[in-house]
């Protein structure tokens, strides 16, 4: 049979050709990019060009539908869901289905909408955690009242149905304000299934089925995921299956009844033994080349499945099989150094212990998805891709900082004096105008409020607006006799920069990005700390001090809310004197 691999810039994608190659198997794949990582490969025949799957679908099932009827190949793997999901809404009811890797229809979409993958599982009787279906803001308020936190945002699709096809991930909220936040913006894309928060160790149940009844299953334990907070696997290993997730397996496959290669995805408390489903992939799952090094090779499996109509005997999977996907593991051990992560989520790994994981790549078990000694190419595109990656960033970052510090130093107050004293309408600019923003526009207003010929206004990059300001920064206001019960967060428009003689940003990515939207921005957006009066307690005067960034508290400590809410304080307090003085410093 000839087989034609879709999403070929995919490291699943060359596991199946190297898996279908290597036993004489002819394969062709395919990708929108004209140089992915399968085109490398030595079992790799020939490679094709194909239009974006998710910025032109059209396109892209047009090819796929000359694909077929020119038959040239006997089958077609999608690997992701790009491919896969405009594939099956548009071949599932015709002929050319049979030569699809894919599964019926109406099983396909349970397993693609969170909330269907729910209501299957409470008819398995496989646990899941409290969920919530939200289709509209009005859902959110209705079920407010019994959530607690932290909990888990589910986008309805890992892919929206909107004309864009944005990939979505799983987001966190720890309280209501972050709920609404997020969720608000997801809506905008799909559905969102809330999950209570369940503590446990990530493990999958891969398989091959026919015809709902699990041929052949294989298990493996995230060691590593990339957000530390959950994500997709950069370091994994094979283990023992576990009876009680195999059997709620087939359970979930037998409802189904489905036909092909998926992945039951759980999590597991290993102190009270207790899990929970957390998905069902029903494709080519990112951890598939462990699967393959441990002798579970399930693309040669769905090649049978499809040629022969039925499954061979295979040996039973090696136990104890390290794999690790470089490029995102190189990103685990950043994160791990930077300690990024959301500590009430998950405890951050000691740095000893990731140099130790690291140190088992020398291990006779221990394999790389993309690294390989009977197949160098891509190994070796793979890493000059990390390395490229990561002197890029370096380089950015390097420019970042650069101008940065150049913003810094053009938005001393002695450059700032003379046009504030000519202006008589003040933008402040923050991210989400609850916090920094607000809260100068509230302190410029209760200061200079009797200056009838100033007009003072606020915005925020953020993209609703009409939020009440943050609580926390409220409650801090409001203890220095600050009211903010009436003020309501805006969305910055071309209408209010024009209407702005000055804008005052509070970190220079503001600028940068104010000035990159808004051309008539240029030569009047400064930083607000750039009023900013390092010795303002010693009594000294106005003096020409460097200026300083405002970080967002956002979401941190009540020092932190504190700390910004003084300097804030410190630069309106400078303006005042600035506008009220006769001369300029």
């Amino acid at each position: 049979m000839k087989i034609l691999i879709l999403d070929g810039d995919t490291l699943p994608a060359l596991s199946i050709a190297r898996s279908l190659g290597s036993k004489g198997v002819n394969v062709t794949t395919a990708s929108h990019l004209s140089k992915p990582i399968c085109s490398y490969s030595r079992y790799n025949q020939s490679s094709l060009l194909c239009p974006h799957p998710l910025e032109a679908s059209d396109e892209f099932l047009c090819w796929i539908e000359q694909i077929l009827t020119d038959n040239h190949y006997d089958l077609v793997i999608p690997v992701t869901e790009r491919t896969l999901i405009p594939i099956a809404r548009k071949f599932s009811h015709t002929p050319k289905a049979k030569k699809i890797t894919m599964a019926e229809l109406d099983a396909l979409e349970t397993v693609l909408d969170k909330a269907k993958t729910s209501i299957l599982a409470k008819q398995c009787s496989v646990p899941i955690p409290n969920s919530w279906d939200i289709n509209d803001s009005t859902d959110l308020d209705k079920f407010e009242p019994e959530f607690t936190y932290p909990i888990v945002i589910k986008p309805g699709r890992s892919i929206s149905d909107q004309t864009n096809r944005v990939p979505m991930t799983v987001r966190y909220a720890h309280n209501q304000e972050e709920l609404y936040k997020i969720s608000y913006e997801l809506l905008n894309q799909t559905h969102l299934v809330l999950q209570q928060y369940f503590t446990g160790i990530g493990v999958g149940i891969e398989l091959i089925a026919e015809r709902g009844e699990i041929r052949y299953a294989f298990q493996h334990q995230r060691l590593h995921e990339m957000p530390l907070t959950g994500g997709g696997s950069s370091y994994r290993k094979s283990v023992e299956i576990d009876d009680d997730l195999l059997e709620a397996s087939k359970k979930l496959i037998k409802e189904l009844d489905w036909h092909g290669v998926a992945m039951v995805e759980f999590k597991k408390n290993p102190k009270t033994g207790e899990f929970i489903l957390i998905e069902i992939n029903g494709r080519f799952w990112g951890s598939l080349p462990l699967a393959v090094a441990a002798g579970a090779d399930f693309p040669y499996m769905l090649y049978q499945l499809y040629a022969t109509g039925t499954v061979e005997e295979h040996e039973p999977y090696r136990r104890e099989i390290h794999c690790r996907k470089l490029s995102s593991d190189v990103r685990w051990l950043e994160a791990v150094l930077r300690k990024d992560a959301d500590t009430r989520l998950v405890t951050i790994p000691s740095v000893q212990s990731g140099l130790k994981d690291l140190l088992h790549i020398f291990l006779p078990k221990h394999y790389f998805d993309a690294q390989s000694l009977k197949d160098l190419k891509p190994g070796l595109v793979d890493l000059k891709q990390i390395i490229s990656s990561y002197t890029g960033r370096l380089f950015d970052q390097f420019q970042e900082k650069k101008l940065q510090r150049a913003t810094l130093t053009q938005n001393q107050l002695k450059k700032i004096a003379s046009p504030l004293k000519q202006s008589k309408r003040i933008l402040f600019l923050c991210y989400g105008n609850i916090n920094r923003s607000a809260i100068a526009h509230i302190i410029a207003d209760q200061m200079m409020g009797d200056l009838k010929d100033l007009e003072f206004k606020s915005a925020g990059f953020h993209f609703q607006g009409g939020r009440e300001a943050d609580h926390r920064m409220s409650a801090i206001a409001e203890a220095n006799g600050l009211q903010t019960k009436d003020f309501r967060s805006t969305i910055l428009d071309a209408e209010l920069v024009e209407w702005a003689d000055i804008i005052f940003g509070m970190e220079c990515k503001h600028v940068f990005q104010l000035e990159e939207q808004y051309e008539n921005a240029k030569g009047k957006t400064f930083l607000l700390g750039g009023l900013f009066q390092e010795n303002k307690s010693q009594g000294n005067g106005i003096q020409n001090n460097k200026a300083i960034e405002i970080g967002d508290p956002y979401n941190k400590a009540t020092e932190v809310y504190k700390d910004a809410f003084q300097k804030v304080n410190c630069c309106i307090t400078t303006m005042e004197q600035l506008i009220n003085s006769k001369t300029t410093p």
